[in-house]
């Protein structure tokens, strides 16, 4: 998947190393990144960050923030977000203290994500039984429908122990559809590909 960033997040990443100098634009990665890792809604401010220009370094910030979040959403490559920082015209020296932070702290990103929701659950597993209601010696009534009950779930990657994502029950008609918008999707997927 290609990486994709909006023009003022670019511009926020060109100007670290020149129109932002060096020194604070290193300071200012290191803050963007606590922001980004950091579960408090509040990371302690760096006031020489904003001394120079206030609204500029906040573009920055947020730059670095956004790049950081949409880097590891898209399980980007340190070689592959090289590649990109070049092509935008990042300042040589700043592309590699990015590309540096986003190889150290990765897994810190990606562990992050996961908490927020960012990104969808994996469902690696399906499990299902048919319902059926039948009658019995001590009911006369029967509907002789039969219903499934469907349970979605992954395994933990730490314990391996499966986790329920979600769970149905429906009628065949019901999964029937199910399958049909599945199908659909599929055959969507094939056709952007192509």
């Amino acid at each position: 998947m290609s990486l994709k960033l909006s023009d003022s997040v670019l511009k926020g990443l060109q100007q670290l190393g020149t129109e932002i100098s060096m020194d604070i634009s290193k300071k200012l990665i290191t803050n963007s990144l606590k922001h980004t890792l950091s579960p408090e809604s509040s990371v302690p401010s760096v006031p020489d960050i904003y001394a120079a220009n206030a609204d500029k370094a906040k573009l920055s910030e947020y730059a670095v923030v956004s790049l950081l979040v949409v880097a590891t959403k898209h399980c980007y490559e340190a070689t592959a977000l090289r590649t990109y920082l070049e092509k935008n015209e990042v300042q040589p020296i700043i592309l590699e203290e990015l590309v540096t932070t986003y190889e150290n702290h990765r897994e810190e990103l990606t562990i992050r994500q996961l908490q927020l929701g960012s990104d969808f659950p994996h469902i690696t597993d399906v499990q299902w039984r048919i319902m059926a209601d039948v009658r019995s010696s001590t009911s006369d009534c029967s509907s002789g429908e039969l219903n499934f009950h469907v349970n979605l779930g992954r395994y933990n990657e730490s314990n391996g122990a499966r986790e329920t994502i979600v769970e149905f029950v429906c009628s065949t008609e019901e999964l029937q559809l199910l399958i049909n918008k599945l199908k659909e999707i599929e055959r969507h997927c094939e056709k952007v590909a192509n």
